[in-house]
């Protein structure tokens, strides 16, 4: 349970700051692809206005007000010299390139090509790629009446917001990395109070329980010792009853102490089915004399990983369990099968239970719970064996959970078979 906690702790630290780290950086990115987008439409504005081209003079059109000042400084009027654009001009079905921009690779078959398809197209803006490079394009009337299409690299512009998310996926990673090795090494420290503290309430149950099973077994000797001297009374038997409670209240206490830490049992191939076919035997009687009916369907030959002793307590549990909360001449059944979905085994114990209707059955398997509030003494139990049922669920790698599908309450184990 301490290792659970710890790499609990890891993992929801480690998450927030990955959390953290998306906000931040995914933000900063966000914001540079949403300025370089704001731009790259300032710059093709202002080319549609200058007619195809861009200069000094230009640069207000470009600024993008105050914000834009705020992200990159003073405006720098000869910042317009660095976009990448050409103008093409439709004339008497000629295709007319101006405004080339110097090293220009594209050739005239290519721009006719282009062009014819953005004709055809009607859109009167979008964008094509052209030797790894993507071009915003505009189609607009020019100053003379003549059809025009003028053609952005916007590639470059965003060249900086994609270099920026490289950049912060790699810092991004190299971060979560870092923080998670420094907080895997420092965890047992961080943590040792709380070890510690766990460790002495373990000792201390496991000592106390011990201490008081000596008292507890002199007081049964002298309640037999009274009954044999022919002073047997209902007070005798009342007290032999409460012993015989308190002494199964300390064991239960012990085993939980001995199972909460995981690492104290080793996992091995066992029969389940054997088990579940043994322990349905010796309930069997019980479950007569007090007028239920018991059903089993056990599929044989079913081995899961678990330890055997334990394994054979936690069935017991439920079996007890059940046999207990069963309405009077309800029905108790057992169905135990391979899982169709997964290398597992489900094990079903359900029973008659009408007053589980709009219970929270969440609460089951807390420690100390228990659904009669008024303790009726014809349904003894102390509220831990669910909960100690639980944990050696989880201590076998599998998973429990309660439904209820009126009049039955069902428990469902799934445990993994062994290869």
């Amino acid at each position: 349970m301490i290792q659970k906690f710890r790499w609990r702790f890891i993992t929801i630290s480690v998450c927030s700051l990955l959390i953290v780290l998306l906000v931040s950086i995914g933000g900063l990115v966000g914001i540079s692809f949403y300025h370089n987008h704001n731009e790259a439409n300032r710059v093709m504005t202002a080319l549609v206005k200058n007619d195809g081209t861009l200069n000094p003079n230009a640069s207000k059109q470009i600024d993008g007000g105050v914000p834009n000042r705020f992200i990159n400084g003073k405006p720098n009027p000869e910042s317009a010299y660095q976009y990448r654009y050409f103008r093409v001009v439709i004339n008497k079905k000629q295709v007319i390139l101006t405004n080339q921009p110097k090293n220009f690779t594209w050739s005239q078959s290519k721009i006719n090509s282009q062009v014819k398809s953005i004709l055809a197209s009607g859109k009167k803006d979008g964008r094509i790629r052209f030797n790894n490079n993507v071009y915003s394009y505009h189609c607009y009337r020019s100053q003379t009446g003549q059809q025009a299409i003028i053609f952005l690299n916007i590639s470059l512009i965003y060249a900086h917001s994609w270099s920026l998310l490289r950049l912060g996926i790699i810092l991004g990673l190299c971060s979560l990395i870092f923080f998670a090795l420094i907080l895997i090494g420092l965890s047992k420290k961080a943590i040792k109070p709380i070890i510690e503290t766990y460790h002495k309430q373990q000792q201390f149950i496991t000592n106390a329980g011990h201490e008081l099973k000596t008292p507890l077994t002199i007081i049964s000797a002298n309640t037999e010792m009274q009954e044999m001297t022919g002073q047997a009374s209902e007070w005798t038997e009342s007290t032999k009853e409460q012993t015989k409670r308190l002494t199964q209240l300390i064991d239960h206490l012990i085993a939980i102490a001995r199972t909460g830490e995981t690492g104290e049992l080793t996992l091995s191939p066992v029969d389940l089915s054997g088990i579940v076919q043994k322990a349905g035997t010796s309930f069997k009687p019980v479950m007569e004399k007090q007028g239920l009916q018991f059903i089993t369907n056990v599929q044989p030959n079913l081995t899961v990983l678990a330890e055997e002793k334990s394994l054979t307590e936690l069935i017991n549990i439920f079996l007890d369990n059940a046999q207990k909360y069963c309405d009077p001449k309800g029905q108790v059944q057992i169905d135990l099968a391979p899982s169709k979905l997964s290398n597992s085994a489900v094990l079903k114990i359900s029973n008659t239970y009408q007053a589980g209707k709009g219970q929270n059955f969440n609460q089951f398997f807390d420690r100390f719970y228990r659904a009669d509030e008024s303790h009726n003494q014809k349904r003894q139990g102390f509220g831990i064996g669910l909960s100690m049922a639980q944990e050696l669920v989880h201590a076998f790698r599998g998973k429990i959970k309660v439904d209820y599908r009126e009049p039955m309450i069902i428990f469902t184990i799934v445990l993994k078979l062994a290869k």
